[in-house]
């Protein structure tokens, strides 16, 4: 049967309802499109104040331990979060690592046995995990809630956790699906 036969038997119109943006919407999508790529970038000197950061590939990822909201509760006296006397323990050791990966395989349903020693990936996505569940205090992230970890975690997790090529993913914000089809 053909599918302009199919449609017509069925009362369908392929992509009828497909939403349409006005003109407003468009010029308001251009404007921050516009706004966003105008933005100041800072040197290092001038958003880092913990003085362990590095600069990151996106604007969204410069920020320092010492500003982030999410770490401020958490930071105590410390000049930087890394020198936190619980940091090393929580998020770089591979004993805590691997348990916490164990952790997550299971919590996610994942089946079969934990690899006897983590790849340095794996260790990094483990530790950043650890990171923002001690910041959160096991607050949930998750669809449409994303955190940016300070630069000065992200360079130290990498230093202990090396990729080879050094080709990190970085931070990718939340997409919301329904801005996608409105």
């Amino acid at each position: 049967m053909e599918n302009g036969n199919i449609q017509n038997q069925m009362g369908l119109v392929a992509y009828n309802f497909e939403p349409e943006l006005t003109v407003q919407e468009l010029e308001d999508r251009n404007r921050a499109a516009l706004a966003s790529s105008e933005a100041v970038v800072q040197t290092l000197d001038e958003w880092c104040e913990c003085w362990n950061c590095q600069e990151m590939p996106s604007l969204e990822e410069n920020v320092c331990c010492r500003v982030s909201d999410l770490v401020l509760p958490n930071l105590e006296d410390h000049n930087c979060i890394t020198m936190h006397h619980s940091y090393d323990t929580l998020i770089l050791n591979s004993d805590v690592l691997a348990l916490a990966y164990i952790q997550m395989m299971m919590y996610k349903g994942q089946q079969g046995r934990a690899p006897e020693e983590l790849s340095n990936r794996q260790s990094r996505l483990v530790a950043y995990r650890q990171f923002i569940c001690w910041m959160l205090k096991g607050e949930k992230l998750g669809k449409g809630r994303r955190v940016v970890i300070p630069s000065c975690v992200v360079k130290d997790i990498r230093d202990s956790f090396p990729e080879n090529n050094n080709d990190y993913t970085g931070f990718q914000a939340a997409i919301d699906v329904r801005e996608l089809f409105c």
